[in-house]
């Protein structure tokens, strides 16, 4: 896949999460770009109007949240995130 077909990636992460450092490392060692969120160190008021917004699509609030294209994926499910991402 190239860059160029790459869909658009967005992580909601936590700084202190293992599994979210490891997708951060995965993603970026198979020359993916993606943006992400440590939610743990946004403001106060910022962090508290994120987690309402992962709430609807992520009513426990686990850790990594993986957003590929439309598609969310909650926590580290390494196997349909390469499978979305078009690496298995």
């Amino acid at each position: 896949m190239t860059k160029k077909e790459q869909p658009d990636i967005t992580l909601f992460t936590l700084s202190t999460c293992y599994f979210c450092g490891i997708l951060k490392k995965r993603l970026s060692e198979k020359g993916f770009t993606y943006s992400f969120t440590d939610i743990d160190l946004l403001p106060e008021q910022e962090r508290i109007i994120k987690m309402a917004e992962i709430r609807e699509f992520n009513p426990e609030e686990s850790f990594p949240v993986v957003i590929i294209g439309n598609t969310a994926i909650v926590g580290f499910q390494e196997e349909r995130i390469k499978k979305e991402l078009g690496i298995c």
